[in-house]
């Protein structure tokens, strides 16, 4: 169940799922604030959004058609990655739940780095739809380093290089995450990124990132 709605220059909008569900508000033209509310049971779960939804109706609120795939799905920050707050296209392709564990260093936004990575870029589509997601990733090394990198090479040597991929790496799975679209730059880079981290890491650590490789490179881009 999927309920968008407006009134005056304020939206609400409901995402439900099996026994959980997050709701997204703020000023039109906003991205908003994400909360997400688990239940014990899908009954449960379904009756509370139900009741929102209800509530929100009788305050003059008006049910809109939206076009979900344009949606920027943001998380909430209490509970960080969700299926819920993923884009569906994420959900679709990557369908492991390792893509969103924070608890597994080596998933996307595991590491401490893979985290930054994501609130980072939470924050700067929040003041601007369109970023480019590489740009931004180099600008996150390029901050680390104290110097401008314009390519791999320029962190070769460096002594947290591997830390530096990690950043190109989930950049690449922020922007499907975040808003459905991968370019094919990106994708360029978040797979040589893989290939590189992939013979930094012990050998039986190595077929999860053959298998993120195989992953990222198959998602359709947009250029």
């Amino acid at each position: 169940m999927k309920v968008h709605l407006l009134h005056t220059t304020k939206f609400w909008n409901i995402r439900v799922g099996m026994d959980e569900f997050v709701v997204q508000y703020g000023k039109c033209g906003t991205v908003g604030k994400a909360q997400l509310k688990s239940f014990d049971t899908a009954e449960a779960c379904k009756k509370e959004a139900d009741k929102l939804v209800r509530q929100k109706l009788k305050k003059g609120y008006v049910e809109v058609e939206y076009d979900w795939d344009t949606h920027l799905y943001v998380d909430d920050a209490e509970v960080g990655p969700d299926r819920l707050t993923a884009h569906p296209r994420f959900n679709a392709h990557f369908q492991d739940d390792f893509y969103l564990d924070c608890t597994d260093e080596f998933a996307p936004f595991g590491s401490d780095e893979g985290a930054d990575v994501l609130v980072m870029f939470e924050d700067a589509i929040r003041k601007e739809r369109d970023i480019d997601f590489l740009v931004g990733a180099y600008e996150i090394v390029s901050d680390w380093m104290e110097r401008d990198v314009s390519t791999p090479d320029d962190w070769a040597t460096f002594k947290y290089g591997f830390e530096c991929d990690v950043v190109v790496m989930s950049s690449a799975f922020a922007s499907i995450k975040l808003t459905g679209h991968l370019e094919t730059a990106l994708q360029e880079e978040g797979i040589a990124a893989l290939d590189r981290l992939t013979h930094q890491v012990e050998l039986e650590d190595r077929p999860r990132f053959e298998s993120m490789k195989v992953r990222l490179n198959s998602f359709p881009t947009s250029s």
